[in-house]
């Protein structure tokens, strides 16, 4: 193990994680005159009225992965 990877916490990732999630989704503009939240890793969208956790990723997509680093990470701190 490299002094780097042995200095990654799982703080870090998380919060690498959380980052991921904030930016992975972008709002489009639609030909039709609508708008439509994307991510912008694996093309997967909902209306703009949805919410962006309504997106339904590709599995191998990184914002799926990273959804559930954070949601562990959350369950972790929730627990005694």
């Amino acid at each position: 193990m490299t002094d780097l990877t042995a200095a990654i916490t799982d703080e870090d990732v998380r919060k690498v994680a959380a980052a991921l999630l904030k930016t992975a989704i972008e709002t489009v503009s639609e030909e039709d005159g609508g708008a439509a939240n994307k991510c912008k890793l694996c093309g997967a969208s909902v209306s703009w009225q949805h919410p962006v956790e309504a997106i339904v990723h590709a599995p191998d997509c990184p914002v799926v992965i990273a959804q559930r680093i954070v949601a562990t990470a959350k369950v972790q701190l929730l627990r005694p």
